[in-house]
């Protein structure tokens, strides 16, 4: 076995424990903010703010830094143990966020790095799919509802307590894995394929509702942290089936954009059925449709991989931090505006029309073709 393969099996084990433990309470952060705490959804927002802050410019400033950014991957999953500690102790939205970012900003990045050098690309939908998608989507069949119960039969303490036993252990089997130094600190593509990605993911972050309106929405619906945590559970598992498939397909058809492009109105039509929903079967059903999204979108992660040469790897995965950051920001404006008087299918209907607009940068991106892109 080589050192590669060895590393992506440890990386596997690694994350396995990771998003496990991540799933256990992760749909339940804004309800434990708003429910347990008693923040307003103002205050959920400032916590927010800060923690797409962090998440878009410190790695910028890592990279900068650092020709051990790989490393990093260790440090991310020390400071989401932290952050948790933090979650016990701490109630100030300012300080939660700026922690709740730190763990992010150092741990995604550096993990997105990991799959791109670990992944060839005649594979790497597949690796990545496998690494990013299923495995998460397989622990959240289990996380949620274990979550909940522990929730409802404890309290939040117990279940961060449990949290920060179980990533001390992914922290220590991630130090096993094999890094590798850059030779370049922060170098950027001079091409217009680059400006056509930065642009889809702002529109990216931009149409997200995971972090806080989405949850909430659930739990409007479900009502009890068990209740909760048997919906997410279901859906992951439909996700999970959806996940291997269509992106194995999209590595043998290398139909990238094709399957970028299907994610996109996929996304939307889940968003436009949301604003029917009355209860949590239909949730459940729904999450055919955001898991064939969720399963067709890596393809964009992997043609952007595929799209550059190994020495930007790094520098454009933070970039895409910073896209990510800006449509996030933004996305807080109408947060704000339809949640705090709860209009969940209005905030719907408008995040599911910005998520259609990315579908010309996906077309013009397919034109210029991916094999030149980089390396001018």
């Amino acid at each position: 076995m080589s050192t590669d393969e060895s590393s992506t099996r440890i990386l596997a084990v690694t994350v396995s424990i990771f998003f496990f433990t991540t799933q256990l309470s992760q749909m339940f952060l804004s309800i434990y903010f708003i429910e347990e705490v008693g923040m307003s959804v103002p205050e959920v927002l400032v916590i927010l703010f800060f923690m797409f802050l962090v998440i878009g410019l410190f790695p910028t400033f890592l990279i900068r830094t650092t020709r051990h950014f790989e490393r990093i991957f260790s440090l991310g999953i020390l400071l989401t143990l932290l952050f948790y500690v933090a979650l016990i102790y701490v109630k100030n939205p300012v300080i939660l966020g700026l922690a709740y970012g730190l763990s992010i900003a150092t741990f995604w990045p550096s993990f997105n790095l990991l799959q791109f050098r670990l992944t060839e690309t005649k594979e790497r939908a597949f690796l990545m799919s496998l690494l990013s998608h299923v495995i998460p989507s397989l622990t959240g069949i289990i996380g949620p509802a274990v979550g909940g119960f522990i929730i409802e039969t404890y309290d939040f303490t117990i279940l961060f307590a449990a949290s920060i036993i179980l990533y001390f252990a992914s922290f220590t089997a991630s130090m096993k894995i094999r890094f590798k130094s850059e030779s370049q600190k922060f170098l950027l593509p001079k091409s217009a394929m680059f400006k056509i990605f930065m642009i889809t993911f702002i529109l990216m972050g931009l149409s997200e509702s995971y972090w806080f309106a989405y949850p909430l929405f659930v739990f409007s619906i479900s009502s009890t942290y068990i209740s909760m945590g048997f919906v997410v559970a279901t859906g992951s598992f439909i996700i999970a089936l959806a996940n291997l498939a269509i992106n194995k397909l999209s590595d043998i058809k290398k139909a990238r954009v094709e399957f970028a492009i299907l994610s996109l109105i996929l996304h939307a039509a889940w968003y436009f059925a949301l604003t029917q929903v009355t209860n949590m079967i239909e949730i459940v059903l729904l999450s055919l449709l955001s898991g064939l999204s969720g399963a067709c979108i890596v393809s964009w992660f992997a043609y952007y991989g595929d799209s550059f040469s190994r020495e930007y790897h790094a520098s454009i995965l933070v970039m895409m931090e910073v896209a990510l950051m800006i449509g996030r920001i933004i996305n807080l404006i109408p947060t704000y505006y339809f949640l705090t008087e709860y209009d969940y299918s209005r905030f719907f209907i408008v995040l599911g029309l910005i998520s259609l607009l990315s579908i010309p940068f996906y077309i013009l991106s397919r034109k210029r073709g991916s094999n030149k892109a980089g390396l001018s």
